[in-house]
This record gives structure tokens, C-alpha cells and sequence, in this order.
């Protein structure tokens, strides 16, 4: 299992390049597009997917330039999250006085809870996972799971933006929780962990 982390953006984000030997997928490619552009180099692997675990900006925000790079590339992300592609507003009226173009954005594909994406040889499973966002996803990848802001290392995402709820999110977790055998947990922010650490540790998992 190929896994490369790069932390980009202002608030730390982690954008995740997964290959195999004949392709490459990149997971919330949310800032610094130059950095991206040169680790897909170094890998030389041709880019097949953008995967996006939900539509905040810090997740997203790299997207319309590898769109520019790679048009034919798909970008996906969960069915109910399509809102804050196409109308960011929604989010961040109120906090920022202009909307930067670069996140008014379309999707290519809309996911559905228990969808399989099928890349190269890749096989990725898509689990609704509401709560940080209404549409927000979670990807489980042979014995990983990126968990976008869903699940972090001891805590869980903040449910208080447009489209967050907390008794949503509390069923979510329970749904990661209840996943079959332990997996590596890659997170939307900070570092790796493990279902079975956070099913011991993580006071959110049992809600």
C-alpha cells in the first residue's frame, strides 16, 4: 500500500496521494497546487482521481488548478456535499467578504454511502459519513480509512458550519466504529491513528 501524506494550506490540511504501478489518486488536494504538481512528478504516475471527503475549502482548494492541469481527471465527492462546490456562500458568507474563485467548483462524480470506485487496479469504498458536513464521505482503501473531519486521533470534526450536525456525526462514528477489524485512520488534519485506538480512547466513538 503506497500512501504519501502532504500537509498543505493555512490550517494544515492533509492531501494524500495513494498509487499503485499503473496510476495515481489524490485525496482533498486542498491547497498548494505547486507542491502537488511536483510530487505527482516525482511519482510519475499518471493522476486518475481526485477523491474529496467533503467540500470545506482547506480540503478543496487546489482543485480548479489541477482541473486546469489534468481536465480529464474526475473529481468526486460525496452527493449532499455538490452544494458547497457549486455555492461556497453557503458556507462562508459572513466570514469572508469575497469568495475566492478557486472554490466555486464542480464535480465530475456524485457518491453514494457504499459505492465502489474502481482506479487502476484500486479499490476504494465510500462511507456516508455526516455530521462535519451533511455530504461529508469516508474512504476505506485495503486496510486504511481516510476519515476526511470526521475522525481524528482522540476527538472528531467540529459540527457547527452550515450543514453540521452533531446527532449526525454521533451516528457516523458509531458507523467507523462498528467497521469490521482494526484499520489505519487518515485523517483531514494532524496525524495517523487506528480504529482499534480510537474505539478504546476516543470518548466520540461510543455516542
Amino acid at each position: 500500500m503506497n500512501i504519501k501524506t502532504l500537509v498543505v494550506g493555512t490550517v494544515r490540511a492533509n492531501c494524500y496521494f495513494i498509487w499503485n504501478d499503473a496510476a495515481c489518486v489524490l485525496i482533498d488536494p486542498g491547497d498548494d497546487f505547486e507542491r502537488i504538481e511536483t510530487i505527482l512528478e516525482q511519482l510519475g504516475k499518471p493522476l486518475e482521481a481526485i477523491l474529496l471527503t467533503h467540500g470545506h475549502f482547506d480540503h478543496v482548494g487546489a482543485v480548479k488548478e489541477l482541473k486546469a492541469r489534468y481536465p480529464q481527471v474526475p473529481v468526486m465527492v460525496g452527493e449532499a456535499d455538490e452544494e458547497l462546490l457549486r455555492e461556497p456562500e453557503r458556507v462562508y458568507k459572513g466570514m469572508l467578504s469575497q469568495i475566492p474563485d478557486k472554490l466555486h467548483l464542480e464535480a465530475d462524480r456524485l457518491l453514494e454511502d457504499g459505492e465502489e470506485i474502481n482506479i487502476s487496479g484500486m479499490s476504494f469504498t465510500v462511507i456516508a459519513t455526516p455530521g462535519h458536513t451533511k455530504g461529508s464521505v469516508c474512504y476505506l482503501y485495503e486496510n486504511a480509512v481516510f476519515s476526511g473531519d470526521t475522525l481524528f486521533r482522540g476527538t472528531c470534526g467540529r459540527c457547527d458550519f452550515y450543514g453540521g450536525d452533531s446527532r449526525a456525526m454521533g451516528a457516523s462514528l458509531k458507523k467507523l466504529a462498528a467497521l469490521e477489524g482494526d484499520r489505519l485512520v487518515y485523517p483531514g488534519h494532524e496525524g495517523e491513528t487506528s480504529l482499534e485506538q480510537e474505539r478504546k480512547y476516543n470518548r466520540f466513538m461510543g455516542q
